[in-house]
């Protein structure tokens, strides 16, 4: 089972018999807060709220591209100066703070549940312990960045996951703190009670946002000159001889000098890496090349799947897509989504995604 779904499980069989605090089984649109913390996020989700919005929303409040205001009612704008002094008096930076609120509204009317996002509060602590209160960014201020940019995921993630849609996932694990005018902080069973029913409860009916299966995969296949996997050799030199007979595609390519001048010598390639876009359909993993990166004479180039097309690469009587995907030789996986693959745990992750649940890859 999931290690969500088992956190889950955990505060069902917790609280499911306390039941005393009475809510209704409907409310109109209802503005209620959400707390989130960093270490309670989980791997299986992929992705990580409270360190990621802070991240791609700093530069913009440091410039003032982005309004930051004192609190929720926007009469009084922080700016970038009050900002840094704020951050100067926390134990970490805006950008790793511990929590993150979120606004929003709530709805069950006829047994469907609805929401929909205001804004965010962000918060620090000094060194004391005392809360320094950043201020708080108006949800419709940035909602075009929230549908366009994609949140940064780990193994067990999604490539193509945009902010929007994770806060619409619901996925996230968060205390709702505050339900309308009733503060739920301090009453533990009522908060849970207005969350249970909304976000788990079978008798409600809600839509929330699904994560595509799809992850970006990055790996290096290994040089000849440092592994003996005679297929290595033999990808090496066949990608060569057609980068040889097609010159300028390279050229086309390239923003550099360099290819220009060693034109009419033997081009010798040093190292290849390769990225991919692996989706899952009823459980069979398939790849698509998005990319090349080798380096000639010390220099890279990056050729995308269509520039790589031009080649017309053929590999034993297969197409280059074909044939990367049957992996008959030793490469090294680097990267899947955002994370970073140490090399010793290369094998282990690529045995991860083609046999284990994507939600589940991350060791």
């Amino acid at each position: 089972m999931r290690l969500h779904k088992l956190l889950i499980l955990v505060l069902l069989m917790g609280f499911g018999c306390k039941t005393s605090n009475k809510i209704p089984n409907s409310y109109d649109y209802t503005p209620v807060m959400l707390h989130l913390t960093d270490a309670k996020q989980v791997d299986s989700i992929g992705f990580n709220l409270v360190r990621s919005l802070p991240e791609i929303l700093y530069p913009r409040l440091l410039t003032g591209d982005l309004a930051i205001w004192e609190n929720s009612d926007k009469r009084l704008v922080v700016g970038a100066q009050q900002l840094i002094k704020r951050e100067k008096l926390a134990i970490s930076p805006f950008v790793r703070s511990n929590d993150l609120f979120i606004h929003e509204f709530w709805r069950i009317f006829k047994n469907n549940f609805e929401f929909g996002i205001q804004g965010f509060t962000f918060t620090g602590k000094d060194k004391y312990g005392k809360v320094i209160n950043y201020g708080y960014v108006d949800a419709p201020d940035i909602i075009n960045l929230l549908k366009t940019e994609y949140i940064p995921c780990n193994a067990s993630g999604s490539s193509e996951l945009t902010y929007w849609d994770a806060l619409h996932s619901k996925s996230y694990l968060f205390n709702l703190v505050q339900f309308g005018s009733e503060d739920l902080k301090t009453d533990r069973n009522k908060w849970f009670e207005y969350q249970k029913q909304a976000i788990y409860s079978p008798k409600v009916n809600r839509k929330f946002y699904k994560a595509i299966q799809k992850k970006q995969i990055v790996y290096k296949i290994l040089s000849p000159t440092i592994n003996s996997n005679e297929e290595n050799n033999f990808f090496y030199t066949a990608l060569e001889k057609y980068i040889n007979k097609n010159k300028q595609t390279i050229l086309n390519a390239s923003n550099s000098d360099h290819f220009s001048s060693i034109m009419f010598l033997p081009w010798k390639v040093d190292n290849i890496t390769i990225t991919e876009t692996w989706t899952k359909y009823k459980n069979i993993p398939f790849q698509e090349l998005t990319s090349i990166e080798f380096f000639i004479d010390k220099h890279a180039i990056v050729l995308s799947k269509n520039q790589l097309e031009e080649l017309d690469v053929q590999i034993n009587l297969q197409g280059l897509e074909e044939y990367l995907s049957e992996k008959r030789f030793s490469f090294l996986l680097e990267k899947i989504n955002e994370q970073e693959i140490p090399s010793r745990q290369s094998d282990k992750y690529y045995q991860n995604l083609l046999s284990r649940e994507w939600n589940n890859i991350k060791i």
